[in-house]
């Protein structure tokens, strides 16, 4: 409830006191009892399978989600301005190491899968810059190797079998025609002559029957007609064209409308709209792409072989007693600035 009303002081003073009471049950327990491993409260799952982190960005709270992953670094090292940072990648990432196991969805899945551009944050773009500098950038340009010289191959292949199959014809076509003579050819002919008249008779015989439909209908100018209606909204038109007609008042009336409709209203109408479209697409331009990249680094992720993750060039994570983290080196100025970043854009 806490994040889904987003209230993160909240939650610190919860975790606090939960916190403050587990470790004063454990000191009252007696040596000789046997201990209970519980779930840390910020690792339970609840019905729908998600825990604080992940539910915060499901539900998309972004400010949340923000916080939480903030409040769940630890710092390594620091010397001076310069500070080692590591991120817990459990819940932010997938974990392909135990495939056996049913795993919940990760931040970087659920945002994925939602397609949220505003879950992207900082952590998470560092998350996927070592992606793609340890295994995604490499294995992106071997397969597209692979499938570049696929397919000069099937180009190839199939420009000399096109080259074979048309010597073969011609060689074929000069033997059988002391054999067959001219039949054929005459034939085909008749039969190629017989279907182009068939087509010409048809389409002059449609074009008939809509010049007269058209014309009983009364629609004589009805190219004229087209015409002025394109150069009216171009601006270029004649009112007196309209009022010298069989019906001067509707017809300027009509035109006038046409006019202040079609020009002024829509045309403007289109323009706003095709800005609004771009101001925010480029808004979230880096935004969308930097969850492409996320999309394209775990997809070729999950074909890694389970033997193959551990290796020194697909290993983006550090082990720090038994869990994973990602290290990031920030300068404090950095940071700050990229906190203060994110909180003025929520």
């Amino acid at each position: 409830m806490l994040v889904i009303c987003n209230l993160p002081e909240i939650y610190a003073k919860f975790k606090a006191r939960w916190i403050e009471q587990q470790v004063s049950n454990d000191n009252d327990k007696t040596s000789g009892s046997i201990s209970t491993k519980q779930t840390k409260l910020w690792n339970r799952l609840n019905k729908d399978g998600f825990t604080p982190l992940t539910l915060a960005a499901d539900i998309s709270q972004s400010k949340m989600l923000s916080w939480l992953l903030y409040e769940r670094k630890k710092i390594q090292w620091s010397y001076g301005n310069v500070s080692c940072i590591l991120h817990p990648l459990d819940q932010l990432d997938r974990d392909f190491h135990d495939d056996n196991k049913q795993q919940p969805l990760s931040v970087i899945e659920i945002m994925i899968k939602n397609n949220d551009p505003e879950l992207v944050h900082p952590i998470i773009i560092s998350l996927i810059d070592k992606k793609w500098k340890y295994f995604a950038y490499r294995i992106l340009i071997h397969r597209f190797l692979i499938t570049f010289l696929y397919l000069l191959v099937f180009l190839g292949t199939t420009i000399l079998q096109q080259t074979r199959s048309e010597t073969t014809s011609r060689k074929k076509d000069k033997k059988t025609a002391s054999i067959h003579g001219t039949d054929s050819n005459v034939s085909r002919q008749i039969t190629c002559a017989v279907g182009r008249f068939i087509l010409i008779f048809g389409a002059l015989w449609k074009s008939k029957r809509e010049i007269n439909e058209m014309r009983s209908l009364g629609l004589k100018g009805y190219i004229s007609s087209i015409k002025q209606c394109f150069l009216g909204l171009l601006g270029d038109f004649d009112i007196d064209h309209y009022a010298g007609g069989q019906y001067p008042k509707a017809s300027i009336t009509l035109f006038i409308f046409y006019v202040v409709v079609i020009t002024i209203l829509l045309l403007n109408l289109l323009i706003a709209m095709m800005g609004d479209t771009y101001a925010d697409v480029k808004k979230s331009a880096k935004k969308l792409w930097h969850l492409e990249r996320a999309r394209i680094a775990l997809y070729l992720e999950s074909g890694i072989a389970k033997s193959e993750r551990h290796l020194t060039n697909n290993k983006y994570w550090i082990d720090v007693q038994g869990k994973r983290y990602l290290q990031v080196e920030q300068v404090k100025n950095d940071l700050s600035d990229s906190m203060n970043d994110e909180e003025n854009d929520n």
